[in-house]
């Protein structure tokens, strides 16, 4: 399976009843499938390497709200999380591309198209009689 790799930051509400809520919530991320690394950055702040093919933003959070974490709520973070939610949607729902291949394409359509080797540059009626 081709593997892409995305290193995201997750940031957490901020609560004074729970310290250690960042502890636990990289705990958790770390047994789930598909993540590869989770750092603690900062206070209520979570940096997660993870392999798209597997598992995308949407679910991480979608699992750490199911799990009665709460995520900040700012227009920033509520932005970045929507953007990454789409361009990971987009990465996943198209297929494969492979850039040795369309190189190759280009290079065979430009052969194909292009005049090469040794033409005779008469009309068809004067080589015909000659």
């Amino acid at each position: 399976m081709l593997e892409k790799l995305k290193q995201r930051t997750i940031w957490l509400a901020e609560s004074p009843a729970e310290p250690e809520v960042t502890e636990s919530a990289a705990a958790l991320l770390r047994d789930v499938k598909g993540v590869m690394r989770v750092r603690i950055a900062a206070p209520h702040k979570l940096v997660v390497s993870y392999n798209v093919r597997q598992i995308t933003l949407h679910t991480i959070t979608a699992l750490l709200r199911e799990f009665g974490y709460h995520l900040r709520t700012s227009f920033f973070c509520r932005m970045m999380r929507s953007l990454c939610y789409y361009i990971e949607d987009i990465e996943c729902t198209e297929p494969r591309h492979d850039q040795a291949e369309c190189t190759r394409d280009a290079f065979i359509n430009r052969y194909l198209t292009r005049p090469h080797g040794c033409r005779d540059h008469r009309p068809d009626y004067l080589r015909r009689y000659l």
